[in-house]
């Protein structure tokens, strides 16, 4: 097989990208000392602001940035505009509950989301609900990115990597720096990674508009050619206001519970580099993120108006227009879907060890915590590499599944903070439902009047906590008072 002089170009690349990616993996980001236990494993041993920022980021933003958001907003218009207020949501989130979770976690010792919720509400069962409630919505999220991953290497070599072997390349990368660093070495290559796909959405952006006559004459020409989509549509349209506020409220609780983002609360160096990094992290993610992402789902249009795989428009753009950056493209992908796949191995590893295996053996030490993570981490990429060779929805859906499955732990966390009524039957019972409903309303009945199925599955929680919660006894005020006392002087605790 002849290689053309792109694809040969598209092959240098990803080489340099992976030799790029595992010299900060086992080289910059591995810490012996860090990984000789399991909490320091599993969480990082104290991140700094910098390098905590931009995991964050790195892991919010997945492939679905490049793919199925710019997708959706040359399918469905300027109503993606929402995405920023969704994000400001995140953000208030973790200056509110952040460094909450930072102390009680820094105080007891908690590895994993549930470790802080069973605690307070004393159930080991509520500990394994919902450890198997996270993993099962963390798994479909790798998937989302395995897949677009594959799918961004295969069109970028044009079929020299095929999709299976874009799976095996994704899971075999990821996996050897994850293996040995942990959650540091990790976060060190998402802090590469952040900056890098950031770099490239804003060229991509400068690129779209030079293609379409430069700034002022793309929007002229997006008005000749698509005015519709930058108009919110009435009801009649997917941006209803049903829509909207679901996926106001689904993506941004679901952004922070998720258990991933969750951990960076544990995980960080003091509760004030996560009050500060909320104060102006909101900015970033609506400028920094959502304007090149908006722009160019927006002016496909002028040149790509009937495009028939939106999904991938920012690649079929450029490898239309802009062969060479089409390349930097598909690294900003890989850079995407590979960050946000590490982040969710080093947590579903810890969910398994911690949340499953530390209740059959409780006298576990913290290198066999380690060990057991490490095999974990194989064991769950093999996993997601073998469901992502099924053809399950899009990777909208299965990030849309995800998220609003992480929002079912709203209700249980208000019950620790805001709520002392809820009790913990009703919070076990509450977040049960809640999943179930959420799963039915989003795969099986798609999004029923109009609404997404996680928020059917958030009201379902909310109606089945408070009737089982009348009807329970609460958490007694010593034992709430003794759980919370550590935030009373939280300054203390750095």
């Amino acid at each position: 097989m002849t290689l053309s002089p792109m694809v040969i170009s598209a092959l240098i690349a990803i080489a340099c990208y992976t030799v790029f990616c595992l010299v900060i993996g086992l080289g910059i980001g591995y810490k012996k000392d860090v990984v000789s236990s399991g909490s320091g494993y599993f969480l990082g041993g104290g991140t700094q602001k910098f390098v905590l920022f931009f995991t964050t980021v790195a892991t919010w933003f997945s492939t679905g940035i490049y793919q199925g958001v710019i997708g959706s907003v040359y399918k469905n218009g300027i109503g993606w505009i929402g995405i920023s207020t969704w994000q400001l949501l995140v953000v208030s989130l973790m200056g509110i509950f952040g460094p909450r979770f930072f102390t009680l976690g820094k105080v007891r010792g908690y590895v994993t989301p549930a470790d802080l919720v069973a605690d307070y509400y004393k159930s080991r069962v509520f500990k394994l609900i919902m450890g198997v409630g996270m993993l099962a919505f963390c798994i479909p999220s790798m998937m989302a990115q395995i897949k677009g991953v594959s799918w961004a290497l295969n069109g970028i070599t044009d079929g020299f990597i095929s999709f299976q072997s874009g799976i095996f390349y994704a899971a075999t990368i990821v996996g050897i720096y994850v293996f040995f660093g942990g959650f540091r070495s990790q976060a060190w290559v998402d802090t590469a990674q952040g900056l890098l796909f950031i770099i490239i959405l804003w060229g991509s952006m400068f690129i779209v508009a030079s293609q379409n006559g430069g700034w002022e004459s793309t929007w002229q020409r997006l008005m000749d050619t698509a005015p519709g989509v930058l108009y919110y549509k009435d009801t009649t349209e997917y941006w209803n206001w049903r829509m909207y506020l679901s996926f106001f409220i689904l993506q941004g609780c679901g952004g922070f519970f998720a258990p991933y983002v969750w951990q960076r609360s544990y995980a960080a160096k003091s509760s004030r580099d996560l009050k500060k990094i909320a104060g102006y992290m909101g900015l970033f993610f609506c400028f920094g993120v959502t304007l090149p992402v908006v722009f160019c789902g927006l002016n496909f249009h002028v040149l790509l108006p009937e495009m028939s795989n939106p999904e991938n428009g920012l690649v079929i753009f450029m490898s239309q227009f802009a062969p060479g950056w089409g390349i930097a493209v598909t690294i900003g992908i890989l850079a995407a879907g590979m960050s946000t796949i590490s982040s969710i191995l080093v947590t579903i590893s810890s969910i398994v060890v911690v949340d499953f295996l530390g209740l059959a053996k409780k006298n576990m030490t913290s290198i066999e915590q380690r060990n057991y993570g490490r095999y974990g981490v194989l064991a769950l990429l093999a996993v997601g590499v073998g469901l992502s060779f099924i053809n399950l929805h899009t990777i909208e859906i299965l990030i849309n599944l995800t998220l609003a499955g992480f929002t079912q732990i709203l209700v249980p966390v208000l019950g620790i903070f805001v709520f002392k009524g809820i009790t913990k039957e009703g919070a076990i019972a509450g977040y049960v439902i809640g999943l179930i409903i959420t799963f039915i309303g989003t795969v099986i009945l798609n999004n029923p009047l109009g609404f997404m199925g996680g928020m059917w599955g958030l009201g379902a929680n909310v109606v089945v906590c408070g009737l089982v919660s009348l009807v329970t006894k609460p958490v007694s005020e010593e034992d709430r008072r003794k759980y919370l006392e550590p935030l009373m002087h939280p300054d203390k605790i750095e």
